[in-house]
């Protein structure tokens, strides 16, 4: 028994720093928990249990942003086209990602990392128009909901629309806090559905939410003593690291 905890310790330290290192970086800059903690997590963990390892920290740690202040419905009201495609593109993702295989997965999360890191870093300043939103918001919607359920990263496609729409800061942070909590809590039903995500591995990712929290708290510290735009560059840079080592896995080198 003694033996076997041993044998545990640097899985158990690996996905905690993990989850830490996704949280600090969440703290610092609001976003960007799958993006740290998933291609980490696969230093350590098969790709379909970092996925569900990661999924309750995923729906908790925007669930207080999406609630908070006043608002929320008449976000629902505007975003349910929206969140309607999104909850379908995610079952669809989470099928597709159930019957890959390790080095398809590799293959499309890799370059996804490197992909998605690139275009945070560029952070086109776009602009959607109102006449457009009907339209362009369930096709992101369903987009990045395909991707995010093979993935978990919804965020840069949303953020990037929800930005075009110029919304005040605070609405902005509630607005894309209701699309992560719908995002996140498809991804763990078509995880559950498709049996990636068990009762165990979801009782784990429950306890994620320790490190995740300590992360974000750090996060918050570090943001009033450095420059996040530096911080988020340096960040991205090591994405783009780890999303071309899993290329590399995935190739088999």
């Amino acid at each position: 028994m003694m033996h076997q905890l041993v044998d545990m310790l640097p899985t158990v330290a690996g996905v905690t720093l993990a989850f830490l290192a996704g949280g600090i970086v969440k703290g610092v800059i609001s976003l960007g928990l799958p993006l740290i903690a998933v291609p980490l997590l696969m230093f350590v963990v098969d790709v379909k249990v970092a996925i569900a390892l990661l999924m309750v920290p995923l729906v908790l740690s925007n669930v207080l942003q999406a609630v908070e202040g006043e608002g929320t419905a008449a976000l629902l009201r505007r975003f349910w086209p929206l969140l309607l495609a999104l909850a379908v593109g995610t079952l669809i993702g989470t099928a597709l990602f159930a019957a890959l295989d390790n080095k398809t997965l590799y293959l499309t999360i890799g370059p996804l990392a490197v992909l998605f890191a690139a275009a945070s870093y560029l952070h086109p300043n776009l602009a959607v128009p109102a006449r457009s939103e009907r339209w362009l918001g369930p096709t992101i919607g369903f987009a990045s909901g395909v991707m995010g359920g093979m993935t978990t990263f919804f965020g840069p496609a949303l953020s990037a629309y929800v930005i075009g729409l110029h919304l005040g800061r605070d609405t902005f942070v509630k607005g894309i806090s209701i699309i992560y909590v719908f995002a996140a809590s498809f991804l763990m039903l078509g995880g559950i559905a498709h049996g990636y995500a068990g009762a165990k591995l979801l009782l784990l990712s429950c306890l994620g939410l320790i490190p995740v929290y300590l992360g974000m708290r750090i996060g918050a510290r570090i943001r009033h003593r450095t420059d996040p735009e530096k911080f988020r560059v340096l960040v991205l840079g090591a994405v783009c690291l780890t999303g071309f080592n899993m290329i590399r896995l995935g190739l088999g080198y």
